[in-house]
């Protein structure tokens, strides 16, 4: 490898770490703006009077559960993956509902 090819390849990481970089801070500005507007709904919730602090953060705990009781084989209670229709463990059928 001469000095030239070493030098295109330092360029070229050197841009695509840059494109990350740009990546990164468009997802944290996301986050903040999605952060935001769930603060936003929350108050606007609690402040409408039927709700409390430990109501809003039991349905935040019941759908976290839920959320990873969803993840699992209902039969062998394995992870299942994201790729596949199939327990890849047991060999279960996606439930219809997570297709």
């Amino acid at each position: 490898m001469d000095f030239d090819e070493v030098e295109q390849k330092v360029t070229q990481s050197g841009s695509e770490l840059v494109e990350l970089y740009a990546t990164v801070r468009q997802l944290q500005a996301r986050v903040d703006r999605h952060s935001l507007v769930i603060q936003v709904l929350k108050e606007m919730l609690l402040s409408q009077g039927g709700f409390s602090e430990d109501v809003f953060a039991k349905c935040l705990e019941r759908v976290v559960a839920q959320k990873t009781d969803d993840n699992k084989c209902r039969k062998c209670g394995k992870t299942l993956s994201a790729k596949l229709n199939r327990c890849m463990y047991c060999g279960e059928q996606r439930p219809p509902e997570l297709l």
